[in-house]
C-alpha cells in the first residue's frame, strides 16, 4: 500500500477544479481520514482507491453543478467515471445514508461499505452514526423518516466494517488524523 497522504493531495486538485467551498473541503478531508483509519492494515482491498473515493464522495455537491436536480451521489458517480476514476464510482454512488433502504443501491463490497461508514462517521467532526444521522435529518427534514429507517442498516454495515479492526467504533476518533 502506498502512502495514503498522497490521496489527500490528489483529492485537493479535484476540490480546486470543482470549486469546493470550505465546508465541503473540511467534510471531505475528514471522511477521507476516517476511511484511512478504516483501511489501515487491511489486505485484499485497494486502500488507495477506497481512500480517494472517500475524499471525493461528494464531488457531485460542487457548486459548478448548481441547478442539476439529480441526487448528489449520482452526480458524484458520473463525474468520477468521466474523470477516469473507475474504482471510485460505486463507493461514491452508494455513500448516501438512504441508499441502504434499497438493495439495488446499498453498498455491496467492503470498499463501498468503508466509504459509506466513513461518511456516516464524518460530518464536520468524527461522531457516532446516530449523531450524524440526526444532524442530517435536521438539515433535510423531508427525509427524516428515511434517515431513521436507514440507521439500523447502517449500524449493521458499521459492525461488519469494524469487525476486522483492532478498535471499536467508539474509539474511532483516536485513530483519525486531523486533516488540517
Amino acid at each position: 500500500m502506498s502512502d495514503l497522504s498522497t490521496g489527500l493531495a490528489k483529492a485537493a486538485a479535484y476540490w480546486d477544479r470543482y470549486a469546493y467551498p470550505d465546508w465541503l473541503r473540511v467534510h471531505s478531508a475528514l471522511v477521507g481520514r476516517v476511511a484511512e483509519a478504516l483501511v489501515r492494515g487491511r489486505a485484499g482491498i485497494d486502500a488507495d482507491a477506497v481512500v480517494l473515493a472517500a475524499y471525493l464522495h461528494d464531488i457531485g455537491r460542487s457548486p459548478l453543478l448548481a441547478g442539476d436536480a439529480r441526487e448528489h451521489n449520482e452526480l458524484s458517480a458520473l463525474i468520477l467515471a468521466a474523470e477516469g476514476l473507475a474504482a471510485c464510482v460505486e463507493p461514491a454512488r452508494r455513500h448516501a445514508i438512504y441508499v441502504v433502504l434499497d438493495p439495488a443501491t446499498a453498498p455491496r463490497t467492503l470498499e463501498e461499505k468503508i466509504v459509506y461508514t466513513a461518511d456516516r462517521r464524518g460530518g464536520m467532526r468524527v461522531e457516532s452514526l446516530e449523531e450524524r444521522a440526526a444532524e442530517t435529518a435536521r438539515r433535510h427534514t423531508r427525509y427524516a423518516g428515511e434517515i431513521a429507517r436507514a440507521i439500523p442498516i447502517g449500524e449493521e454495515i458499521e459492525r461488519e466494517v469494524f469487525a476486522a479492526l483492532p478498535f471499536a467504533p467508539e474509539e474511532l476518533a483516536a485513530h483519525v488524523e486531523d486533516p488540517r
